[in-house]
């Protein structure tokens, strides 16, 4: 996985593993986190639920392969 900066030089290079994970409602916290954290209304569950499902959304779980510290970064001095 690499994490790229688009308004500078900096990037982070993470040996991972993808997950796809289709069961929502068993994600729903993470749904539920990202809407907060940016700010989003969070509506009932039944209505996201109704709505996650609507849209065809997953949750994309990037699961890091090996430790921080092996991981190669441009820029983060």
């Amino acid at each position: 996985m690499l994490v790229d900066d688009p308004t500078g030089f900096r990037a982070v290079l993470v040996p991972a593993t993808a997950e796809i994970r289709e069961d929502i409602v068993a994600e729903m916290p993470r749904f539920r986190a990202i809407r907060e954290k940016h700010g989003m209304p969070i509506p009932d569950d039944e209505e996201h639920l109704r709505t996650l499902a609507a849209e065809g959304r997953v949750l994309l779980a990037f699961i890091p392969d090996r430790p921080p510290s092996s991981w190669t970064a441009w820029g983060l001095d």
